[in-house]
């Protein structure tokens, strides 16, 4: 067949729309990576940072449900390069404008509202192109991983050169990444989504959504939201006062929590398929734990980088099993279950984060990694509570390399 076939087409788009994922996902790492440079060089308070990592997160707890009902009603399908664009625009804006905190937040604000627009669509898009396996939903996933991985040393190499202000070449991943996309996608841009394509009009009728079953599993996901955002806000910082490291090792940990977690995520959803969802949640939750402790208790430095690499493995082992899990007990809300699941829960650890930087302020930082811990425990324990489901769109077929069930899965 001809490289325009539905298969092919269907391959390049999944690997685009993940390319942005990476590019949007940058700047929720990009956040983090530059609070260690307000506080050195705008001489910010932990408790102020953390209120940075709020702004990138409060308005957009709210809005990615909304953005998830929108796709759902009108699949609009452009918004997530819109939220790209919004993303690296906001975050290119915050260091420029360093010398007034108000700026600085509204302009992270504005950036949080991008990420929020973008995930809902461009999730209900990678279930469309990928099956809704948890296999092909974790290839999108790692994307997100890997750019978040990467905004450490991006974020270093352009302040290091330029200083705050040269944070207006953060914007050059959403820019190229999504002139790829929209090339890639031009004739489909336009289009509405169709998340539920593959399920008949009676068969979804017949799927019920399971809302107190999502319910817990939102409640699960704000233990992992926390842990997450509060990681990835104070692992720097914690090896900078605790170790009194330079910013350049202490960005190490921060580079490798999402590198690792984007082999977690592929491991993740792979032995999500074949060993079952709830099996590889639990797993996760508990050795995330068990990491979390390794990092309260670290006698040095390299034992902190070398728990934090665990620790984020094991917090995204459970990444795409929760999205695909959330979908099958929300079947005929796509949107909404995905606007929830990657938007309000991970903005949840945003919206505490300022709770968490007090906390940080007035008993120390390896205090925040003791609450990281306990909360990860209590996801572990509730993750007992969820069950499996299956939707009919669901691949029951026995699973094979996420390559090789997109190709099944469309062709």
């Amino acid at each position: 067949m001809s490289t325009s076939s539905p298969r092919t087409r269907h391959r390049l788009g999944l690997w685009a729309l993940t390319a942005t994922h990476a590019a949007n996902d940058f700047y929720t790492g990009a956040v983090a990576a530059l609070l260690p440079f307000f506080v050195l060089h705008a001489e910010y308070s932990y408790a102020a940072v953390a209120g940075i990592t709020l702004a990138a997160t409060a308005l957009s707890s709210v809005a990615q449900p909304v953005f998830g009902y929108l796709g759902d009603r009108y699949g609009m399908r452009w918004m997530s390069l819109a939220g790209l664009l919004a993303a690296g625009a906001g975050i290119a804006l915050s260091g420029i404008v360093a010398d007034s905190y108000a700026a600085v937040w509204i302009v992270v604000a504005i950036s949080g509202i991008g990420v929020a627009a973008y995930h809902p669509a461009a999730t209900m898009e990678a279930r469309e192109l990928g099956g809704g396996t948890s296999g092909s939903m974790s290839l999108f996933s790692v994307g997100g991983n890997v750019g978040v991985a990467l905004a450490p040393s991006a974020v270093i190499l352009v302040v290091g050169a330029f200083g705050l202000s040269g944070s207006g070449f953060l914007i050059i991943p959403a820019v190229v990444l999504g002139l790829v996309y929209a090339l890639v996608s031009w004739r489909h841009l336009f289009s509405r989504t169709t998340p539920a394509e593959q399920t008949p009009a009676t068969s979804r009728a017949s799927i019920p959504d399971d809302w107190r079953a999502f319910l817990w599993l939102t409640a699960v996901l704000a233990t992992w939201s926390i842990a997450y955002v509060g990681t990835s806000t104070f692992i720097a910082l914690y090896s900078i006062e605790r170790f009194e490291v330079s910013t350049g090792f202490a960005s190490i940990a921060l580079s490798l929590f999402p590198a690792a977690g984007a082999v977690g995520t592929l491991a993740g959803g792979w032995l999500a398929d074949r060993f079952g969802r709830l099996r590889i949640i639990r797993t996760g939750y508990l050795l995330a734990a068990v990491s979390a402790i390794a990092i309260v208790l670290a006698p040095s430095p390299l034992v902190v980088i070398i728990a934090t690499a665990v620790l984020g493995t094991s917090l995204f082992l459970p990444f795409a099993a929760q999205i695909t899990l959330s979908h099958s007990y929300l079947p005929n809300r796509i949107g909404m279950a995905s606007g929830v699941t990657l938007g309000l829960t991970l903005s949840l650890g945003g919206l505490v984060s300022p709770l968490l930087g007090s906390v940080a302020d007035k008993a120390g930082v390896q205090t925040v990694f003791m609450i990281v811990a306990a909360l990860l425990v209590a996801g572990f324990a509730l993750s007992f509570v969820l069950k499996e489901r299956r939707s009919s769109s669901e691949t029951s077929a026995e699973p094979q390399d996420p390559a090789i069930e997109l190709e099944n899965a469309n062709g």
